[in-house]
Order: structure tokens, then C-alpha cells, then sequence
């Protein structure tokens, strides 16, 4: 099992640097700017994995599907805005790294935190919706993700600053031919996909072994196993300077996770919760709008964003106590 979990990491890593470094030449061959790149493209592209744990999990209809489902659904916006933040502030602090301002937009930030504080509340309010409205309430969360995707293309022209720094990995032409971009970022993402398969599935036989329940599983575990590729990949861009792409890539997940996901479950569960579940959604909008405050009032500060961190490690202490 130790062997099937880093075999998982190892390869995730390998793909999410080709992955970052092909996702940066498409959004280059097709004009956008690094903020549309961030928010769409790489968030789209590695919310795959995660969105596939409640998709399975819900369609398949085993025993705990729907505490799995609610859970990896809870779970996965929660992390990004706890821990997903806690990495990136640690990232630009990091020893060693280049210790220059955060170049990341923080109108693009907040532009991406609004749409996901106001779309992740409408979807924890629709618990409360009778079931025939819920049909409709999830619908029009759809169609609120579609217009946000049509405002961040509208506004994603590209500057000079935008090109990327380094060569494909898979071409030494410069520029490299379209399909062979196109090639390497399938390519990439489907490295994600299966190495986040099998260290999840890894995780999660090991998990069950320790006697968890399906939804502390689904909310703790899971989302941290699946969230690996958005994190490993603003990990990266980081590190290469490329601040917009980094936050670009985790806020346009979280708004993702808080639209089409959610929807999801609205259309395939009761969508109601219990305290444990209500609890998740609330700390992931307490953490968003903590970091959103905090970018308006002071920009981006790596101590703010560690701070929203705090925001998991109570869930998880009140979690596990609560097991005793």
C-alpha cells in the first residue's frame, strides 16, 4: 500500500509540472492572459479528479454513497480554501525561493472569491429549498457559472507579461505547434487523473482499516489525495515567479467546486445536512471571506493566507474529538 501511495505522488508531481508548463504555452497559442489561464483552463483541468469522487460515488448507489458524495462535494472547496491557501502563503515565504512582491492581480482574487462566497452560500442555502425547487436552484447555479466563464474570457487579454518563461517540455520549437501543446496537457492531465486514483485509492483502504466513517474520510482525507494537482501546481508556479496562475488555479477551482459540483448533488442527493456537514461549508465561507477581506484590505500577505489555514485544522480537531 506504501509503495501504490508514493507511486500515486511521484506521478502526480511529474504531470503537474507538465501540466503547468503546457497549460501556460495553450493559454499562449490562444491569446488569454494568466489570469483567464489560472482561473479556467488549469482550474477546469485538475478539478477533474475530485469531481470524479462524488460523480462515482453518487451514480454508483452503494452502501454510505451519499455521506461519501456530500463529503468529497463539502470537502473539496473547503480544503482549497483552508490548506490550499495555507500552501500558497507558505510557498511565497518559503526559504530559498525568490523573495520578490506577489505579482498576482487582487482584483482577479476578489473577482473569483465573490463569485464563490455568493455561489457556495446559495448552494449550503438550497439544503433548506423543497425538492422541487432545489431542481431549479441548482440550474441557476449553472447558468451563474457559464456568465462568471464568459466575464473572465471577456476580460482575458494578454499582455506581453503573460508569455511563458520556459520551453514545452515535449518541443524545442519556439513557438511549439498547437497539437503538440495540446498533446502534452492531455497527456499531463491524464497522469493527474490516475495518480490521483491510486493514491486516493491507496488512502482510503488505509483509512477505512483505522475505522473512519465515510464522510470524516470523504471531508479530511479525500479532498486532501484530490487536491493535490491544483496545489502541486500553483506549488510550481510559484516557483517560477507566476504569482496570477498560482492563485488563478486554486480560486478558480474553489469556483468550480462551488457551482457545477455542488449542483451535482443538489440534482442526485436530499441535499440536506447534518451539523458535522453544515459545520464544513460554513468554515469553507468563514476561510474565503477572511482571505477576501484581507487581500482587500492589505493585498496579498503570505501570513493572512497561512491564517486561513487555521480554518481545517479546528474542523479537524473538533472531527476527531468528537470520535472519542
Amino acid at each position: 500500500m506504501l509503495f501504490i501511495i508514493l507511486s500515486g505522488m511521484i506521478l502526480i508531481v511529474l504531470s503537474a509540472d507538465y501540466f503547468t508548463n503546457g497549460i501556460e504555452w495553450l493559454g499562449k497559442a490562444l491569446g488569454l492572459n494568466a489570469s483567464a489561464v489560472g482561473t479556467l483552463m488549469a482550474a477546469l483541468g485538475t478539478a477533474l479528479p475530485e469531481t470524479l469522487v462524488p460523480v462515482i460515488a453518487l451514480v454508483s448507489g452503494a452502501g454510505g454513497a451519499a455521506a461519501v458524495g456530500l463529503g468529497a462535494i463539502l470537502g473539496a472547496p473547503f480544503m482549497l480554501a483552508t490548506l490550499g491557501f495555507l500552501v500558497l502563503g507558505v510557498s511565497l515565504a518559503w526559504p530559498g525561493w525568490p523573495r520578490r512582491p506577489p505579482t498576482a492581480r487582487p482584483d482577479a482574487i476578489t473577482r473569483d472569491l465573490s463569485f464563490f462566497l455568493a455561489v457556495f452560500g446559495a448552494a449550503l442555502l438550497g439544503s433548506w429549498l423543497p425538492a422541487p425547487v432545489k431542481v431549479y436552484w441548482a440550474g441557476g447555479m449553472v447558468v451563474a457559472y457559464l456568465l462568471f466563464a464568459r466575464t473572465v474570457l471577456r476580460s482575458g487579454r494578454q499582455s506581453p507579461a503573460d508569455a511563458p518563461t520556459t520551453p514545452l517540455h515535449l518541443s524545442r520549437q519556439m513557438p511549439p505547434g498547437l497539437w503538440v501543446v495540446v498533446g502534452q496537457v492531455v497527456m499531463a492531465l491524464a497522469g493527474l487523473v490516475v495518480g490521483a486514483h491510486y493514491f486516493v485509492t491507496a488512502v482510503e483502504a488505509w483509512a477505512r482499516e483505522s475505522g473512519w466513517s465515510g464522510f470524516l474520510l470523504s471531508v479530511i482525507l479525500t479532498p486532501v489525495a484530490t487536491e493535490l494537482p491544483e496545489v502541486l501546481n500553483s506549488v510550481i508556479w510559484i516557483r517560477r515567479g507566476a504569482h496570477t496562475l498560482a492563485f488563478g488555479n486554486v480560486t478558480g477551482a474553489m469556483a468550480f467546486q462551488a457551482s457545477l459540483v455542488p449542483a451535482l448533488g443538489m440534482w442526485l442527493t436530499p441535499w440536506r445536512f447534518n451539523p458535522l456537514e453544515g459545520a464544513v461549508g460554513v468554515l469553507a465561507l468563514a476561510a474565503s471571506l477572511f482571505v477576501y477581506v484581507s487581500v482587500r484590505r492589505r493585498g496579498l500577505s503570505p501570513r493572512d493566507l497561512v491564517g486561513a489555514g487555521a480554518f481545517y485544522f479546528v474542523f479537524v480537531g473538533v472531527a476527531l474529538a468528537g470520535l472519542r
